[in-house]
């Protein structure tokens, strides 16, 4: 049965604090019949939804991992944007060099730059000039002869064209001879590579470069390319790794991605999505996974070298090779993968991957190369989280370190000019600077003198310069460590020696005697450098962060 009395909006402090019904009178019935004060406040209380408001902020700032789950007990809060950035960093070879520098000498640290990036071998022409039919570039047997120097030197690494395609659309291609077809930017992707690897005429690689660029562009612009035109797409990525600079090959790389997209090929054929519905419905699952794959690839370590953002395909369901590509390639795929700064990762993970990564066994001095490259990203990750690698890590990054050593001095010997026989040594050296332990200052001799061999035997100036900066951060570090003896001995001066301190520690002090003229040995025999490397390479103070 319910009440006479009807209950106000608005109750007074007395029923309020008793609970009790109150019907807004003043003074209301409940407190007129029991003689209590009858008072209301005067502040108006907020609604839900401005409570709400008041704690929007700290529903915001909730903390959250990359997966959005709640963080490990004692992790410490980090905003995502910041997080994605701190770790866009830790990636960054440039990055790290250049922390480097300004941790040895903040007044001549190398500005932030792609140190090692390739070979600098290339140059190419910004404007594009009338090109000619591939046809009328190169004769049947020319553009069979190139392919073949293609599928040996790059198909083992990066096997996503098949042979036999290709030989079929060559003949098919000379036979018609049309003034344009979508199979054009392939072909000339083939033959400019071959053209890199053979040493072939510059004249007739920069003509089949050009043409490539036309095909490209016009690709770019139709609403549904070919698989053939995305081809196209990846071999001028890889082109441009090989000859050109950082920012050249991370647009192409993503505008490749992009690509990727618009032929749907980051979906798998069973998705029943409309989005993914394809335009190339002929191409076979596997053909789709391997372009996809090694375009992502490519996208994802141009973006992490660069210390940029890479193209993320919203509702990808590709999957790895499964039958065409071996469990190595596989792997270092997964890896690549794996070191994405879209998910933080604690230093268990980066060390047991580390361990992972060391089962493999690539055959080919590049996949070794590879190999290696991803280790030195996972050492750079675990120093982002402040923590040093584990003797056994240590160790199994040294043997990554001594094998990819001896895959750039077997790659310089027949001239095969990968971008990481230049990249690897160089970051190596820098590696072993900061690792600053026994087992990696006995190694940078190597690495500094394999840097050597590949500089004297490309003699460019991107080349030149790696070797030249190397020497400039191993000099710094021999100073500082110079700097320290002094001021151990002017701590010693004047105190003569004791018979009891002979006995403790005379076998440290000979040691460290012998280590010092052991870096003598190591670094004395390389020339200084001289002043025009600093104007033109060295700027200052462009982080203010000294750690790395």
């Amino acid at each position: 049965m319910y009440s006479d009395r009807q209950r106000s909006r608005k109750a007074c402090i007395s029923c309020r604090e008793r609970k009790r019904k109150c019907d807004g009178g003043l003074p209301c019935t409940y407190c007129l019949r029991n003689e209590h004060e009858c008072a209301y406040e005067h502040t108006r209380r907020k609604k839900k939804m401005q409570r709400y408001l008041d704690r929007k902020p700290q529903l915001q700032t909730s903390p959250t991992d990359g997966e959005g789950t709640s963080p490990k007990p004692g992790m410490a809060v980090e905003p995502k944007n910041q997080s994605q950035l701190r770790l866009l960093e830790a990636n960054s070879p440039a990055v790290f060099v250049r922390r480097l520098g300004l941790k040895m000498n903040p007044a001549v640290a190398p500005r932030l730059n792609c140190y090692a990036w390739n070979l600098g071998s290339h140059k190419e022409i910004a404007c594009l000039p009338p090109a000619s039919c591939i046809t009328e570039i190169l004769t049947l047997t020319e553009m069979h002869e190139l392919a073949s120097i293609y599928f040996a030197e790059v198909g083992p690494v990066y096997n996503f064209v098949d042979r036999e395609e290709v030989d079929n659309a060559i003949v098919k291609r000379w036979l018609h001879q049309l003034p344009y077809d979508p199979i054009d930017s392939l072909l000339c992707g083939v033959a400019a590579l071959g053209c890199v690897f053979g040493r072939m005429s510059s004249a007739l690689e920069t003509q089949l470069v050009h043409r490539a660029r036309i095909a490209l562009e016009h690709s770019s612009q139709l609403a549904s390319p070919e698989v053939d035109q995305v081809v196209g797409w990846l071999l001028r990525v890889i082109y441009l790794r090989l000859t050109s600079s950082p920012h050249a090959t991370w647009m192409a790389s993503c505008t490749l991605m992009h690509m990727i997209e618009t032929t749907k090929l980051h979906f798998e054929p069973a998705s029943d999505s409309i989005l993914a519905q394809s335009t190339e419905p002929g191409c076979l699952p596997e053909r789709r996974r391997r372009i996809y794959c090694i375009a992502q690839l490519f996208n994802t370590w141009v973006s992490l070298d660069c210390g940029k953002s890479q193209v993320d395909l919203r509702g990808a369901s590709s999957q790895l090779p499964e039958t065409s590509w071996t469990t190595d390639q596989r792997e270092l795929c997964r890896l690549s993968d794996f070191l994405t700064p879209k998910t933080d990762r604690d230093y268990d993970e980066l060390e047991t991957e580390l361990f992972n990564l060391c089962t493999l066994e690539p055959a080919h001095p590049m996949m070794q190369l590879l190999q290696c490259n991803i280790g030195l990203c996972l050492y750079r990750r675990v120093r982002a989280l402040g923590r040093t690698m584990s003797d056994d890590a240590l160790d199994t990054l040294m043997d990554l370190a001594d094998k990819a050593l001896k895959a750039v001095d077997g790659l310089v010997r027949i001239s095969s000019p990968w971008w990481h026989i230049v990249n690897i040594p160089f970051q190596l050296v820098c590696i072993f600077l900061v690792t600053d332990h026994t087992q990696s200052l006995t190694r940078l001799s190597e690495a500094l003198q394999t840097l050597k061999l590949v500089a004297d035997r490309y003699d460019t100036s991107i080349a030149r310069e790696s070797y030249d900066i190397a020497q400039l951060l191993v000099r710094q570090q021999r100073q500082r460590r110079y700097d320290e003896l002094r001021s151990l001995d002017h701590a010693l001066h004047g105190h003569e020696e004791t018979s009891n301190a002979s006995t403790y520690g005379q076998k440290g002090d000979d040691d460290s005697e012998g280590a010092f003229s052991a870096a003598d040995g190591i670094f004395g025999s390389y020339p200084v450098l001289n002043g025009s490397l600093f104007d033109q390479f060295l700027l200052n103070n462009l982080f203010n962060d000294t750690a790395i």
